[in-house]
C-alpha cells in the first residue's frame, strides 16, 4: 500500500458447519480515565423494520443498512471493554451470518431472523443484499471498497443445489469443494483466499485445530477499503503529544488540520465528519466530552442529521488497530443459541440435517494516516472557507474515542470501533 493512505479492511467471518451429533447491557467495571470513571453505555434497539414487498428500492437498502448497524451495535455491546481497542465491520459480520441464514429452517431460521432484524421473505433480503453487493461490492474510481463471500464444503457432499444457486446469485459468491479430511490443507487454502482479498492485510485467520475432518462446510466473507482524505492532513503539522487512556498517559503521533468540517454536539459528546474524496463513505468520530456516553443508531442518526459546517481546529492521533474475535459466545448471549447446537436446522443447507454452526471467527484492521502521498491532488477542496463565516471549534481528540466508517445516504456502517489506546 502506498504511504499516506488510510485504510481499513475488515472483515474475515468463517461459519464452520460440523457433521455429527454433537458433530444492553453492557457489563463494565468502572475503570480509571483521563478524568475519573469512564462510562459506556451502548444501547441497541428494538428494531421493527417494514420490509417493502414491491421487490428492490431505496426503502430495502436503507433497511439493509439499519439491520446490520444495529446488530453491529448490539454484538460491540456484548464485546466491549471501555480499556481496550475494538474494532470490527457490523456488515461483513451480518452478510456472513445472512448466508448461514438462507440454509436455516424452522426455529433455527425465527432465532436468526430476530436478532438480524431480517424479512420473513427470503427472496426480499436476497433481492436487497444483491442491489446493495451491486452498489457498494466493488468500487475502485474514487476509493476502493470490495466486499467478497464463498462457500467451501466437502468433496462428494449432497449439498442442497439451490443453496449454493442462491449464494451465487444474490451474494456473488465463490463455490469450491474441499477435502476437509486434510484439514490443514483446506485451513490454508482458505486463509490464503481471505489474504488474497484483504490485500494481505488479515493472515491466517483460521486458527491452527478450526478445521477438523468433521468439518463439512465454512462460509467466509472479506471486506476491505482504502480511501484518501478529502481534506489531507499535512506530515509536518503531526507532532509528539498526549492523549490519555483509561490506564495512564501515553504519547502520541497527532496529526493536525484546521479545516471547514461538519460537527455537532449535545451534552455528551462532540461529533467530527471527516469526508473521504469523491465519496458519500466518511468517519464519524464521536469523542466523549465527560466520563457517560449512550451510543445508539437513533444517536448516530440524529447527530448526522445536524451536522453544520464550523471551522474546526482539529487534532487526531495516527493509529492502527488489529482485533481477532470468536464470536460464539457473544452471539449466543444476543439470542443465537440453537445454530449453534445440535439441534439447529439447516436443511436448506444438507437436507439430511444433522450439521450446525461450530463457531464464527471475525478479525479486522484499520490504520489511520495522513495520507501525504495525495496531498496535490486534495489542496482544492477548502474552497468552502470563501463562505460567510463559521463558528471555530476545538475539536482535540486527546481521550477514548468511538468511530464509524458509514455510507451517508443509506446509513449503512463498514467499520465501528473504540480507540482506548491508538499506540496499541
Amino acid at each position: 500500500m502506498k504511504p499516506g493512505k488510510l485504510s481499513a479492511v475488515v472483515s474475515l467471518i468463517i461459519i464452520m458447519l460440523i457433521l455429527g451429533a454433537f458433530v444492553f447491557q453492557v457489563l463494565l467495571s468502572p475503570q480509571e480515565t483521563y478524568s475519573s470513571t469512564l462510562q459506556i453505555n451502548l444501547q441497541p434497539e428494538s428494531l421493527n423494520l417494514t420490509w417493502s414487498y414491491e421487490g428492490v428500492n431505496e426503502e430495502n437498502l436503507r433497511n439493509v443498512a439499519l439491520a446490520s448497524g444495529n446488530f453491529g451495535l448490539a454484538l460491540l455491546s456484548q464485546i466491549f471493554n471501555v480499556s481496550n481497542n475494538t474494532v470490527i465491520s457490523p456488515l461483513s459480520i451480518w452478510l456472513a451470518l445472512a448466508m448461514l441464514y438462507e440454509g436455516a429452517r424452522g426455529n433455527t431460521a425465527e432465532e436468526m431472523q430476530n436478532v438480524m432484524y431480517l424479512p420473513e421473505n427470503k427472496t426480499i433480503l436476497e433481492g436487497s443484499i444483491h442491489w446493495f453487493l451491486e452498489k457498494f461490492g466493488d468500487e475502485e474510481e474514487n476509493y476502493t471498497l470490495s466486499i467478497a463471500n464463498a462457500l467451501w464444503t466437502q468433496e462428494g457432499l449432497d449439498i442442497n443445489k439451490s443453496y449454493v444457486q442462491i449464494l451465487q446469485d444474490y451474494y456473488n459468491a465463490y463455490f469450491q469443494y474441499l477435502n476437509f479430511r486434510y484439514a490443514e490443507k483446506a485451513r490454508s487454502i482458505i486463509n490464503s483466499w481471505v489474504e488474497n482479498y484483504t490485500k494481505g492485510k488479515i493472515k491466517n485467520l483460521l486458527p491452527q485445530g478450526s478445521i477438523t475432518p468433521d468439518t463439512i462446510a465454512v462460509l467466509t466473507n472479506a471486506i476491505y477499503f482504502r480511501a484518501v482524505w478529502k481534506y489531507l492532513f499535512r506530515e509536518q503539522y503531526t507532532e509528539v503529544r498526549a492523549f490519555y487512556t483509561p490506564k495512564g498517559k501515553v504519547m502520541v503521533n497527532m496529526m493536525h488540520q484546521y479545516q471547514n468540517l461538519r460537527y455537532t454536539e449535545d451534552n455528551d459528546a462532540q461529533i467530527l465528519e471527516l469526508p473521504y474524496r469523491n465519496s458519500n463513505i466518511s468517519m464519524l468520530i464521536v469523542l466523549p466530552k465527560h466520563v457517560a456516553l449512550n451510543l445508539s443508531m437513533d444517536k448516530i442518526m440524529a447527530w448526522r442529521s445536524s451536522l453544520r459546517y464550523v471551522c474546526a481546529n482539529l487534532s487526531l492521533p495516527k493509529f492502527e488497530l488489529s482485533t481477532s474475535y470468536k464470536l460464539k459466545k457473544p452471539l449466543e448471549r444476543l439470542g443465537l443459541g440453537s445454530v449453534f447446537t445440535p439441534s439447529a436446522n439447516l436443511t436448506g443447507i444438507l437436507p439430511s440435517g444433522g450439521i450446525y454452526a461450530g463457531n464464527v471467527y471475525h478479525k479486522a484492521y484499520i490504520a489511520v494516516r495522513e495520507n501525504g502521498t495525495e496531498a496535490a491532488a486534495a489542496t482544492a477542496i477548502p474552497i468552502q472557507k470563501a463562505i460567510s463565516p463559521l463558528p471555530r471549534v476545538d475539536f482535540n481528540v486527546d481521550h477514548p474515542f468511538f468511530f464509524l466508517i458509514q455510507d451517508s445516504k443509506t446509513g449503512a456502517i463498514f467499520f465501528l470501533g473504540w480507540v482506548a489506546n491508538p499506540v496499541g
